[in-house]
Formats: C-alpha cells, sequence, structure tokens
C-alpha cells in the first residue's frame, strides 16, 4: 500500500484496510466438464476457463432464447444455451476452472447421406422444381434461393424499353373448339378482342372491331396436322381483323403482337388453355382464355439495362415469389412475375407479392433505406425457423420463406436506396434450373468451417509495367479456432506499421497483425487483439507464425481423438497462421512485406444477357444465375387474377432487351481524406466497412457480403481447387498498397486508391520505383475481411440439437446431431488427456447418448456424470406446446422408465424436475434442465464445505436461497410428499418446493442400484477426490526404487493427507498397508508397488427419526 493512496486535504488520522488473508483457489483444482451450445468461442475442443468473466470473454454470455429480431443476420438465439447457464452457476462459486466444449454441427465421412445425417442446412424444395406452366397452382414444389436485382432507372436504353408485346398460341386439337368457344386478348387500354367458334367446322370468327369473314370448311378429320393449322390461320385473320393486334400463322402457331406500344413481352411462353395442357396450347377453348397485354410508351424498340447488381437474397421453402408493379416503360399495370423488369415508385419502394398454400398470399412494399419503416429488414421474415414443417412456433406465426442477405451497403453506393430504380427476381444456382447442382440455399452436408483472411500478399519488386496483382508472392493466411460463423460477421484483421529493415544485419521487415471489431471505423478502431513486431523470416522469435501460432486441430475418425498439428503454440484466441510453404522454407526474398491481400470469393453473375437467348453452355454453367428457357428461374409465368386461374400477365423480358448481372463485392476505401480523419496516414486502405465513403458510420449489410457461398466450398478458391461450373469468381477483389495515388496536393490526405494504377506506372511505388517512398511517408497500413465460415447447423430449427431431431435408431451415421453431441463426448474421455470431476451436457435426454455419458466416466472413474431425463418437460424449442402442456406431469411415469433403463452406476445422477431461472441480462424467465441448478449447487457446496458434504438440504440445497449459483424462482412441477418418494426410491433426486422454506434440492442418490456407501452422490465424489488427489501425489515416486525407504516416503505422503481428509469430516477412519505383504517379491520383480488403503466414508443424514413419548403425570422419564 503506497501513502500516494491516500488522500490529504486536512490534518487527520487516516486508516485503509488491506485484507491480505484471502485465500486464492488453487491452481490444481480439478472442476467439470460442460457441453453445450455458445454465441461465440472454441469449438468442438476442450477449452478450460477459470473465472466467468474468463467464459464471457471467450465464449459470450448466457443465452435466455426467445431472442427475436433479424435471426438470419444476427445469429440464432431463439432457444436457450443451457451450457452458458451450467457455466455461469458453477464459475461463480470460484471453486475450480471449468472446461466448455462449444458444438458446432459435424457429420462423418460415412454418413448415409440422408438430410438428417448431414449437417447444415437447405431450403424444403429447390429451383428444380421451379418451372411453372402459365395458370398452374402455386406452391408445388417451388423453393431455393432468389436474388432481387436492381437496376438504376436512368440506365442506358432504359428510356427506350417500349417493344411491342405479344404472345404465342399453340393449336393441338382442332376438334376441342367447339361453337361459342371464346378466346379474348385485352390491350393494355382495356379494350378486347373475343375470339369466337362459328359452326360445325370450327371456324373461329371476332366479335369486336370489325365482322369477320373467318369461317373455314374443314375439309380434312378433325384434329389431323391439316385441321390444326387450318384453325391457326382462321384464329390469325380473325385477330387481324382488329386494329389493336397483328396476328400471324406458323402452321399451328399463331403468334399475336399488340400493335400500341407494349412492355416486356414473352415470346416462348404463352397461357394455358385448359388445365394440364402445355404452355400456350389451345385444346378446350370451353375453359376461358383471356390474354392481357402489357401497355407502355412508344420510344423505342431496343435497350440495354446495363448492369444490375443483387440487393437481397430470398429463401423460399415452398410456394412463389414476384415484384409486383410497373412494367418498365409501361403504364402502371396490375403485373407481377419473376424474370420480369419491374420498376418502383420515386422514392424506391417495391411491391413484392410472396405467397404458398399454407401462408395465402401477402403483399409487400418496401425499400433499401433502413431509416423507413418499409426498410426491406423490417417488412419480411428474417427468422428461417417459421417455416410451416417446424412446428416450433404456433400456426399464425408460420413463413414458408425468409429474407437472408441484403446489401445496402451496396444499394446506397449506387445511388438506389431512395429513388427510382428497376427490379428483377431471378432464381440463383450454378447450372440449369431443372438442374441446378448447387447455389446459397443448399448448405446441406456441410459441417462446420472456419472463416478465413484471404492470402497476404507482397509488394511488387519488379518492373511496374509487367506488375499483376494476382501474381504477386503469397505470404500467409490467418484462419479461424474454431469459432465458425461468428468470425466472419465479427471481426476484420488489420495489417499496419509495415516497415521495411532499417539495419544492413537484417533484411526482413516488420509488421503488426491487429485483429479489429468488424464494426469499427478507422476514427474509432476497437482492437480484440494485436501482435506487434512480426516479421517473415522463419529463424526469428518474431516470425509471424511463432507470434500469433500455427497449431490447428482435426478430428480423427478412425482413432476417434483430435490430432492437433503445427509448430507454434497459439497465442491468438481466435486465429492461427497458415504460412506460404516458400516463405515458411525461407525460399523467397527477405525484403518482402505484406502489402495486400485476396479479396473473398464471390458469386458469378451474367454479361449482356439477352432476355430470350440463353447464354451459352459455359456461362450457363459458370453463372450463380439459374436459367431455364427465357426466364432466370421459371419458365413460365404464374398468374395473380383471383377472377380466373388461367389469366397471364404478360411480362418477363423483351427478346430487344439486354442486361448485365452481378453480386455485390466489398467496397475499398478510396482515399486518406475519407472519414475526416485529423491524421490521414492514419487512414486503412482496403476493406471498408462504413455506410459511405465519408462516412464514419458502420454498415450492418458488411457482414452479409462474406457468408460461406455454398455447401462443399473450396478451402482456397485461389489456388485451382475451384472447379468450373461452381458459380464463383475467385475473388472478388485483389487490394494492394501498390496501387496508392499520390494528387499533385502537398498534403498527405492527397493519397488515394486506384485499382490498376501501378501497372499503369501512376502509382507512388511505380514513379518513385520504389515500396519504400510509400512506407517512408507513413501509408503503411490496410484492412482485410474474413470470409466463409459456418457453424454446420440447421438453421430453420431454433435448437439445431434438440432432442427431437434424433431417436432411439439414431446412429451417428444417420443423425448429424447424433454424431456431434456424441463426437465432443468422446473429445473429454481420455483421462490422460483432461482432468475433471463432473460432467454435464445439459438438456441432452437421448437414452444412447446420457447412457454413454455414465458409461464414459465410469470407464475413467474419475467423474460423476449430471444427466437430464426425457419427457420432463417441453420446451418450445423441441415442439411448441400451450403453456399447460410444457410440464409431463408424470413423476411416476419418469420413474418407471428410468427403472426400465437400468443405469446402475454411481458414475451418474439425476434430478427432477426442471427449474426457473431469471437470466440476469435481460430479466428474462427462462425454464432450464435440472443439471445446470446442480452444477451450482456442487460448487457451492464444495465453496463452503468440501466435496464430501452432501450437496442437497436447506443448508447446501437451498436454491431460493442461492445455492445454485444464479437466481431459481420456481419449478416446473410442484411435488407431493408421496411423489417425491416415489422418484427417489427410483434414484431420482427431487427438487420441491416448500411453502415456507422456498425451492430445495432433496435428494443426493446416484443411480447405483445395489445399496451401497457409493449409492450417494457425496460420497461417490469423496471417492473421486480421494483417488486423484493420492494418484497425484503418488507420481512423486514413480520410477524411484523399489526399496522400503520409497514405501516410507509414500505413507509419509499419503498418510496426512487422509488423516487431513479425517478432520475436514470426509472419512472416519482409514488404513494405508504397504509391506512384504501387499509388494511380494514377485511384484517388485515386476516393476510394481502395490498398497491398499481402506477407508470409512463418512454418511449424510437423509433420515431424522425422533420418537415423542408422551408420559403420565407419575411416570418416570428414567423409565
Amino acid at each position: 500500500m503506497s501513502v500516494k493512496n491516500f488522500k490529504f486535504v486536512s490534518p487527520g488520522v487516516f486508516i485503509n484496510e488491506i485484507d491480505n488473508s484471502f485465500r486464492p483457489r488453487s491452481p490444481d483444482a480439478i472442476g467439470p466438464v460442460v457441453i453445450g451450445r455458445a454465441s461465440k468461442g472454441l469449438s468442438m475442443e476442450p477449452v478450460s476457463v477459470a473465472s466467468f468473466s474468463d467464459y464471457v470473454d471467450m465464449f459470450g454470455d448466457t443465452v435466455p432464447g426467445n431472442a427475436g429480431g433479424d435471426v438470419y443476420r444476427n445469429g440464432n438465439e431463439q432457444s436457450p444455451m443451457y451450457g452458458t447457464y451450467a457455466a455461469k452457476a458453477f464459475l461463480r462459486a470460484n471453486v475450480a476452472p471449468l472446461t466448455y466444449v462449444r458444438l458446432l454441427g459435424q457429420q462423418t465421412t460415412t454418413n448415409d447421406g440422408t438430410a438428417a445425417a448431414r449437417a447444415g442446412w437447405s431450403t424444403t424444395n429447390t429451383l428444380a422444381n421451379s418451372t411453372h406452366t402459365s395458370g398452374e397452382d402455386v406452391g408445388t414444389g417451388n423453393g431455393g434461393a432468389y436474388g432481387l436485382f436492381l437496376f438504376a432507372s436512368g440506365s442506358t436504353g432504359a428510356e427506350d424499353m417500349g417493344t411491342k408485346a405479344f404472345a404465342t398460341l399453340t393449336v393441338l386439337d382442332a376438334g376441342e373448339i367447339l361453337t361459342g368457344n371464346t378466346i379474348s386478348l385485352v390491350t393494355a387500354g382495356g379494350d378486347t378482342v373475343t375470339i369466337t367458334g362459328h359452326g360445325s367446322a370450327n371456324a373461329m370468327t371476332t366479335t369486336s372491331g370489325a365482322s369477320a369473314d373467318g369461317t373455314f370448311d374443314a375439309s380434312t378429320a378433325s384434329g389431323t396436322t391439316g385441321n390444326n393449322t387450318a384453325q391457326a390461320l382462321a384464329i390469325a385473320t380473325c385477330i387481324n381483323l382488329h386494329d389493336d393486334f397483328t396476328a400471324s400463322a406458323d402452321g399451328a402457331v399463331v403468334t399475336v403482337t399488340q400493335n400500341t406500344v407494349g412492355t416486356a413481352g414473352n415470346s416462348t411462353t404463352s397461357p394455358s388453355a385448359a388445365a394440364g395442357a402445355g404452355s400456350g396450347d389451345i385444346t378446350d377453348a370451353s375453359h376461358l382464355l383471356i390474354v392481357k397485354f402489357a401497355g407502355g410508351s412508344a420510344a423505342g424498340d431496343a435497350g440495354n439495362l446495363g448492369t444490375g447488381s443483387c440487393a437481397a437474397i430470398f429463401y423460399l421453402q415452398n410456394g412463389k415469389i414476384q415484384l409486383s408493379g410497373n412494367l418498365i416503360g409501361g403504364a402502371d399495370v396490375a403485373t407481377a412475375s419473376a424474370g420480369a423488369y419491374i420498376g418502383s415508385d420515386s422514392n424506391g419502394n417495391y411491391k413484392m407479392v410472396i405467397q404458398s398454400a399454407t401462408q395465402g398470399k401477402e403483399t409487400f412494399l418496401f425499400n433499401f433505406n433502413d431509416n423507413s419503416e418499409n426498410f426491406i429488414r423490417n417488412q419480411f421474415n428474417t427468422n428461417p425457423q417459421l417455416g410451416s414443417a417446424g412446428n416450433y412456433y404456433p400456426s399464425s406465426a408460420e413463413k414458408d420463406y425468409w429474407l437472408g442477405e441484403t446489401f445496402e451497403q451496396d444499394v446506397r453506393e449506387r445511388g438506389l436506396t431512395a429513388t427510382a430504380g428497376i427490379g428483377i427476381i431471378l432464381g440463383l444456382g450454378s447450372g440449369s434450373a431443372a438442374g441446378s447442382v448447387t447455389g446459397p440455399h443448399i448448405m446441406k452436408g456441410q459441417a462446420s468451417r472456419e472463416a478465413v483472411a484471404g492470402w497476404f500478399i507482397s509488394q511488387d519488386v519488379g518492373e511496374y509495367s509487367a506488375y499483376e496483382a494476382a501474381n504477386m508472392q503469397k505470404l500467409f493466411r490467418l484462419k479461424g479456432r474454431g469459432h465458425g460463423e461468428w468470425l466472419h460477421k465479427n471481426v476484420k484483421v488489420s495489417i499496419e506499421r509495415i516497415r521495411q529493415s532499417n539495419t544492413q544485419l537484417d533484411d526482413y521487415g516488420t509488421f503488426s497483425v491487429v485483429l479489429r471489431n468488424l464494426r469499427d471505423t478507422d476514427s474509432n478502431v476497437q482492437v480484440i487483439e494485436r501482435f506487434d513486431n512480426c516479421n517473415l523470416n522463419p529463424t526469428s522469435p518474431d516470425f509471424v507464425a511463432r507470434k500469433i501460432g500455427d497449431i490447428y486441430s482435426e478430428w480423427d475418425e478412425v482413432n476417434q481423438r483430435l490430432r492437433y498439428y503445427g509448430e507454434y503454440a497459439n497465442n491468438s484466441k481466435y486465429v492461427y497462421v497458415e504460412m506460404n510453404d516458400d516463405v515458411e522454407a525461407g525460399a523467397t526474398e527477405a525484403s518482402l512485406l505484406p502489402f495486400g491481400y485476396f479479396g473473398a470469393p464471390v458469386m458469378t453473375g451474367s454479361t449482356d444477357v439477352l432476355s430470350t437467348t440463353d447464354p451459352d453452355t459455359d456461362a450457363v454453367y459458370r453463372s450463380m444465375l439459374a436459367w431455364s428457357g427465357s426466364f432466370a428461374g421459371f419458365a413460365g409465368l404464374s398468374t395473380l387474377d383471383d377472377d380466373h386461374d388461367d389469366v397471364e400477365l404478360l411480362g418477363g423480358v423483351s427478346n430487344n432487351i439486354t442486361a448485365s448481372f452481378i453480386f455485390p463485392r466489398a467496397l475499398l476505401r478510396n482515399s486518406a481524406s475519407d472519414g475526416g480523419l485529423t491524421d490521414p496516414t492514419k487512414a486503412y486502405f482496403g476493406f471498408r466497412t462504413t455506410r459511405t465513403a465519408t462516412s464514419n458510420n458502420s454498415d450492418a449489410s458488411v457482414g452479409d457480403l462474406h457468408r460461406l457461398i455454398y455447401s462443399g466450398f473450396p478451402d482456397d478458391p485461389t489456388s485451382g481447387d475451384n472447379a468450373a461450373g461452381h458459380g464463383i469468381d475467385e475473388y472478388s477483389h485483389i487490394f494492394s498498397l501498390d496501387d496508392l495515388r499520390k494528387t499533385n496536393a502537398s498534403t498527405s490526405a492527397s493519397y488515394f486508391y486506384e485499382s490498376g494504377s501501378r501497372a499503369t506506372g501512376l502509382s507512388v511505388t511505380a514513379e518513385s520505383s520504389s515500396y519504400k517512398t510509400l512506407l517512408d511517408a507513413d501509408y503503411n497500413r490496410f484492412t482485410a475481411p474474413f470470409w466463409g465460415g459456418f457453424d454446420g447447423f440447421d438453421i430453420t430449427k431454433p435448437d439445431p440439437l434438440a432432442n427431437t431431431l434424433m431417436n432411439d435408431s439414431s446412429t451417428e451415421d444417420n443423425s448429424y446431431v447424433y454424431h456431434t453431441l456424441r463426437r465432443a463426448l468422446t473429445t473429454i474421455s481420455d483421462p490422460g488427456l483432461l482432468d475433471f470431476n463432473l460432467l454435464a451436457t445439459p438438456g441432452m435426454t437421448l437414452g444412447s447418448l446420457t447412457q454413454y455419458e455414465i458409461q464414459l466416466c465410469e470407464d475413467r472413474a474419475d467423474a460423476l456424470a449430471l444427466i437430464d431425463l426425457p419427457s420432463v418437460y417441453t420446451p418450445n424449442h423441441e415442439e411448441y406446446k400451450t403453456k399447460v402442456n410444457r410440464p409431463a406431469k408424470d413423476p411416476l411415469g419418469t420413474a418407471n422408465s428410468l427403472k426400465d433403463r437400468r443405469l446402475d452406476s454411481s458414475y451418474g445422477a439425476t434430478f427432477y424436475p426442471w427449474v426457473q431461472t431469471r437470466d440476469a441480462g435481460t430479466g428474462q424467465l427462462v425454464w432450464i434442465p435440472p443439471t445446470v441448478a446442480m452444477m451450482g449447487v456442487l460448487a457451492s457446496s464444495e465453496a463452503v464445505s468440501d466435496v464430501w458434504f452432501a450437496p442437497a438440504g436447506f443448508n447446501r440445497g437451498g436454491l431460493t436461497e442461492g445455492a445454485a449459483g444464479i437466481p431459481i424462482t420456481n419449478v416446473s412441477e410442484r411435488l407431493s410428499s408421496r411423489e417425491r418418494d416415489t422418484l427417489y426410491d427410483a434414484r431420482i433426486n427431487p427438487i420441491a418446493s416448500f411453502p415456507s422454506n422456498g425451492i430445495v434440492v432433496l435428494g443426493q442418490k446416484t443411480l447405483q442400484e445395489r445399496p451401497s456407501a457409493l449409492d450417494r452422490i457425496n460420497v461417490r465424489r469423496l471417492v473421486i477426490y480421494l483417488k486423484k488427489q493420492i494418484s497425484i501425489l503418488s507420481t512423486q515416486i514413480l520410477f524411484e526404487q523399489n526399496v522400503q525407504d520409497t514405501w516410507d516416503r509414500f505413507k509419509g505422503l499419503i498418510e496426512p493427507f487422509l488423516a487431513n481428509v479425517k478432520t475436514r469430516f470426509g472419512i472416519t477412519d482409514y488404513r494405508l498397508i504397504l509391506d512384504e505383504s501387499t509388494t511380494t517379491p514377485d511384484l517388485i520383480d515386476q516393476n510394481i508397488l502395490y498398497a491398499k488403503i481402506m477407508v470409512k466414508p463418512a454418511r449424510a443424514i437423509e433420515f431424522i427419526a425422533i420418537d415423542f413419548v408422551i408420559a403420565s403425570t407419575g411416570a418416570s422419564f428414567d423409565d
């Protein structure tokens, strides 16, 4: 204590109390293993934390579930993560460290290929089911991913979109067209031409406009080719009598064109006249056929919309998704279609219709202004779990779609946030719609995967005229250490303080690697981790791989264990380094420094696509646009007209319209002056996360740019692993400081980025012929994104590891959920690799897994498994039930079920029923399984006494009094005295609620059936403790001489320890025997020391029996 810590103002006596008597927890203390989900952190390997603050730093806080909000973008926290509460309950007592195994979705390489066996997710239906004939009922097998592409209304040729709309009609069987049957053609202006069957010869005649002379004599038999051709000619003749239309016949096909200009006609698909007929086939005109034509301006007949960028991706389980509104260049007609160019209003508001057989038809008005009530993410469902097949929410909340990624930063950059634009819905997937091999909606079969920062590349040390960024030396890249998609959604990496060597003794320069919050800004940098003075010298202690670490793990499926690879211990909690082989071998120039990076891969679009012509075969295969016929994603346009099922609004693209489609890419800092930094040299060029170039506010959509694009995506798309046809570009951009330029201004803010400027000789490094010029000016930093992380979970489930996703026949090869849980348990099974004395997987109730949990502890012989029982309480994330039906209310059934399982092990224990806690962060009341509360009870009991005291009763098991470490406010079921007896008789420890005493643990049995001292938890924990501590003490004589002196040393170690346990009421007596009767000459010859330790465990009082004797007045108490 320093006198400087006192505050002296006026005279007096100042006293401060310093408590140095606090006894810290022993560093050798052994604690539990908890297995469960968490919002972040290393996954699928044991991680030890010493306190709850350490736990929060690594894995995040408790997760109560029902988070709501933007589930797709912000992450799935819709179900409670029970493991987080168990960790908090235990660590609050500060008695021992806790080991946590965070779960992410895994699958075996030998899985049976079924959906349940494979990790990840996909939409219920895919683009392979998306083709519909006109008039077909919506919602039949359609699904997949659909991109909304936006064009500027001022795009080249956008005002010249007035083309004449047309339709094609095909006569299949003229004999089916009878007298009185009609075909109606409706102009954009509302005029109608009706063609009517006339006479036995099946001729057609017009009843609007001019009188018809369209009859003909059908001399051939009905249904023949000649008759169909004659009928088509008659129809064309009749239509031509009306001024609004021109028709021509080619065989049995009639092409009808609206003479008034219309927009976006459909040249290949036309309405069906009869249900089940092929597109545009006229087979039965008694089924009313109405063809509506869109109108438009008379501007011209051709145009190029320019380039449209994907602004949003929708995921459809079932049904149909369409834009609705103005066809471009046309009048305000009631048109809705996928594959059609539809205009917004003047403020950038679009209208969309989504419909399915389950949810009916919903119409949305939306825009991309995130300050608007109509902002797209406010208008559409963003929770993938509301699918009607889920049964996790009330039926009134179910939706057959969800909104996935939106790219409002890109929309804002293109100036389309609050102004008129043009949109089109296109199906996404590589290959044709009928044979799509992959796409963003197919994430099934993908286990958890680590995010990665693209390869950092060196500066150019050659001639600038030959410069190609893609050919620069790859140096290293950073890969996540088990964080899944959290890393790319929350972290970016900056390389800064890049310095060339300043000594002749070492040619290697230095740099810093800084992990930053994804949404910080260059004016407010938020550092997560930093590693300074790194270099690329493999022999240096500052070698970047040595500074950060390069150890990574892989699961050995054959030997059922984790294998670790690499040379240098990990000093980062988030990433490890993967070095380029040449750099690690010291085979590259020592002067090389990280100067840029490969950007994330991006989905491939299509360039200059004509509306009625498929791109060439290679382009189709390479593009992530799913083409079918003349429309992307749909072969036909379905009606929304409520009066006639077969009404077709002719939308879509004209054969004279050309457009290009791209997917958004990460934006880059343009100028050092962007954001108004006081010191422009502090500007990080490269990856930009702000809303606009001049803004200092981050944009919420940047995390959507870098998701894993599809299942089975290549680990390094720049290495050649990516086969053509996967629908991606290997990188979205390549950034390098070599492309920084400087204007003629003398200020440091005059530096700016221009891609390709080095190759043209205009960059700073090109003009000065040295990269050092740029570094000497202090422009020595840039930022890169992480991309491609994936959690391996089915995002359509509130709890992707729910018990209801498994059954009694589940195995590791037919259930990815089962495999994920079992693999986590197997990871901690070897006592030689990990010490622990308790094991819990809170909420896991499947019998075969909880039995494996107990067997694992029994095989190790050093831990007690706490298991939860099935059908005690059903939370909504398992199955939606009304509140009254969630508790099972069947203690007798639970007791009988457990008896039938015959677990019979002192290494397991279980409790009943569920309890309720209050989440400290949100105040939300959360139902939790009893294992969570018991983790806290066991810890608090140990804190106030020792492991061999019973973790039950009002002294140590009073949950209302705080024994659980977290507040316990209720039980899912109040037990009667008889029900408590029933449960305890079945070795289930009851948790009782008393009116005056609150909630208390009222039992401490293990699952052992045979009566013995080990059928109680306190004795089992005592013996585990004794065995572990004596084992540790015994290592001090391992490999010593097997002689009397060593035996005496062994006794000197063990007997004081046992005596200490006796004085602390763990045992009532003990004896240690080590002499020639135990360690015989034969055993000595086998290098064995054999001792016997006998103990009498102290027993807990569970039953108090008192006789009250009522005596008569004259009786003697002595009698």
